[in-house]
């Protein structure tokens, strides 16, 4: 894989963060930090450090032994570095990411010293028509100068659930199929991120995390991006042991047809998602220095 520099960045560019180990020392301190914390509604810190975890433990692909902590997601943009602040405005080359803090901007080099991070992947749209990094940027800066943009843990959280939905050794996709079979499961679970992703498209200021950020960024701009379902058997059949009756579901779910996927543009996806789409391509890394 080969490693990058800023200069090979463009905008729009998808970053994908991979994070160190998990160290139980660090999530005990950041317990400390809670426990010191006199604003309740500060006491985030431990429960934001698993949260980093949480998501590649519940998300994490296909590497097998190559596994990474694979947590966070942001993109490369053009934004005033001092908006918010009583200076003239000056835009720069930085990444756009939405954080704890809300949405704002981080300089690389800064970001590549930090402790959370391993190794940036750089995720680059295979196809770019005219304007695309115009429309790109112009969609990330409607983001990023409101700053009133909340990040939401509620969202976050989310995304593990449904991380656990989409593989079919995940808890929650076993306790699925145990109830409605293999195709039920599959059936409900394509109803959830449908009615997850239309609640999206009109509430996307109340469901702003790192991923669904970027996702947002690319649907609004006009270039959505495909997330493609997980290898499964396309002649999915009803599980022997379904006890409910053929009536529960609708005519158009009992078909003896195979399954296919919903067509969704997805914008509440993971980090991981964002760069398994078939839209983008790895160009190269960003090492931790």
């Amino acid at each position: 894989m080969k490693p990058l520099n800023q200069t090979d960045l463009q905008i729009g560019d998808i970053l994908i963060f991979e994070n160190q180990d998990f160290s139980y020392v660090k999530f005990l301190d950041e317990l400390k930090k809670d426990y010191f914390e006199e604003d309740p509604k500060k006491r985030m810190h431990a429960a934001f450090y698993l949260l980093l975890y949480l998501i590649p433990w519940f998300d994490p692909g296909k590497e097998g032994k190559e596994y990474k902590n694979i947590y966070h997601a942001a993109i490369w943009g053009n934004v005033d570095v001092n908006r918010g602040v009583n200076k003239t405005p000056e835009n720069l080359d930085r990444i756009v990411q939405a954080g704890r803090t809300g949405i704002g901007q981080a300089e690389l080099e800064a970001t590549l010293k930090g402790e959370g991070v391993k190794n940036i992947y750089v995720y680059r749209r295979k196809n770019q028509p005219v304007h695309f990094q115009d429309k790109i940027n112009s969609a990330t800066r409607a983001f990023y100068d409101e700053v009133s943009i909340p990040y939401s843990y509620e969202t976050a959280w989310l995304l593990a659930v449904i991380c656990s939905l989409r593989y079919t050794d995940g808890a929650l996709y076993k306790m699925l199929e145990k109830h409605l079979g293999e195709w039920g499961a599959k059936k409900m679970i394509d109803i959830v991120q449908l009615l997850i992703n239309e609640y999206s498209n009109e509430h996307q200021k109340k469901m702003v995390a790192c991923s669904t950020l970027v996702a947002m960024i690319y649907k609004n701009a006009g270039f959505e991006l495909e997330v493609e379902e997980l290898e499964a058997d396309p002649e999915i059949v009803v599980h022997p042991d379904l006890k409910l009756s053929a009536d529960f579901f609708h005519q158009s779910f009992t078909s003896s047809k195979p399954l296919n996927p919903l067509e969704l543009k997805e914008t509440i996806i993971t980090p991981r998602q964002l760069s398994e789409s078939p839209d983008v391509e790895l160009i190269g890394y960003l090492p931790h220095s």
